[in-house]
């Protein structure tokens, strides 16, 4: 059942409606995407914050929604969500000079939603060659 109630909100929504229901330490933090890297740059501490995934919402008509989570190591364990909105074409900044994990999340965003991620080549969970976007919503 849990499971079950966490993958509805995953599909139908955000995961920060996902996370935020479970945890009420919750803060979002609305950027650009021409200041996303200087943000995410000036908050993230290695020793302070782990960095938890990199999330999009395909929200159709050529948009998407971009999600950055990181959360506290130290009690209360606070959750942070960076959030942008940005067309399926535009340059997304990586902040994997940043937070080095963050390769990871980035290069199946740009397999699985076609997402334009600076320094990131399709091929890590899909074949180079493929064409097309799995879970991009059809037109």
């Amino acid at each position: 059942m849990f499971w079950t109630k966490e993958i509805k909100e995953f599909l139908h929504g955000s995961l920060f409606f996902s996370l935020c229901s479970k945890n009420r330490n919750m803060k979002k933090i609305d950027t650009s995407l021409d200041k996303l890297h200087s943000d995410i740059g000036n908050f993230y501490k290695y020793d302070l914050h782990h960095f938890i995934v990199m999330n999009a919402v395909d929200l159709g008509s050529d948009k998407m929604e971009l999600q950055w989570f990181f959360c506290d190591y130290a009690h209360p364990c606070e959750t942070t969500m960076f959030q942008t909105i940005a067309g399926s074409n535009d340059l997304i900044p990586s902040i994997k000079d940043i937070v080095q994990a963050a390769w990871v999340a980035e290069a199946e965003l740009v397999d699985l939603l076609g997402l334009n991620i600076e320094n990131t080549k399709k091929g890590f969970v899909l074949e180079e060659d493929f064409e097309g976007a799995p879970l991009k919503k059809k037109k």
